[in-house]
């Protein structure tokens, strides 16, 4: 009996450790980020809803301006997205359906040059903050193409090193017309994104895409079709 106590015990302790081990992981991985946590509880207000409602207006003006204008772009600050995002794409949000399944509830910050994101995975207890560090540029030799390089992705305080969250991300983003091919840049992923990927022939083109001290920019030009060419013998009418 003697000679089976130390055996007990060092199973005992080994239990122990390896209890201590799992709570360890589970705290980590439910551990938010900074970012997110500063946004995450924040409710719905008056302002967030008349702040979101405008943002909408202004992307809606922007797709119009990218149609119809020779040159367009506009600005946006991390806090006006937070509030599209509480508004719009919580849990139980319509726009929900945007994000791949099961994420919801994204929040962003913009800190110099770098753009973090975060999205909940899942609902209550055993839900976790999936997010990403990202540096993005214009690539300066192509046309209509952007990298993303991302710096880190985590759940909660963890590395979380999953090719399947970058392939979601370019599955959504194709869904708006934009290709994305992944490749590494030493340790890190790189997405290229080329936008208008499904026009054969795009008349617009992206010449600012940055992101720096709370804010992403975005503008560019757009070559419009000339105005169609009238019948010999026909006179424009005058412009009132």
């Amino acid at each position: 009996m003697r000679r089976r106590r130390p055996m007990f015990l060092a199973l005992a302790l080994l239990a122990a450790f390896a209890g201590l081990a799992t709570g360890a992981i589970v705290f980590a991985a439910k551990r938010d980020p900074a970012f997110y946590a500063a946004t995450a509880s924040r409710p719905a207000d008056w302002d967030s809803h008349e702040r979101s409602a405008k943002l909408l207006t202004r992307v809606l003006d922007l797709q119009n301006d990218i149609r119809a204008k020779a040159e367009w772009g506009d600005t946006f600050t991390a806090e006006e997205l937070n509030c599209f995002f509480i508004e719009n794409m919580g849990a139980k949000d319509g726009l929900c359906d945007l994000l791949p399944k099961g994420f919801h509830s994204p929040r962003i910050a913009i800190e110099g040059d770098h753009l973090k994101l975060g999205l909940r995975y899942g609902e209550g207890f055993w839900s976790s903050i999936v997010w990403m560090d990202l540096k993005v540029w214009l690539v300066a030799d192509q046309v209509n193409v952007a990298a993303v390089e991302v710096c880190a992705l985590k759940a909660g305080q963890l590395p979380f090193g999953s090719q399947s969250i970058l392939d979601k991300i370019g599955d959504v983003a194709r869904e708006s017309s934009i290709d994305v091919t992944w490749y590494r840049n030493k340790s890190n992923p790189v997405g290229l994104f080329r936008f208008f990927a499904k026009l054969p022939r795009p008349t617009s083109q992206v010449l600012t895409l940055e992101v720096k001290d709370g804010k992403l920019t975005i503008a560019g030009r757009s070559f419009l079709d000339p105005a169609p060419a009238l019948p010999a013998g026909v006179t424009p009418l005058p412009t009132p």
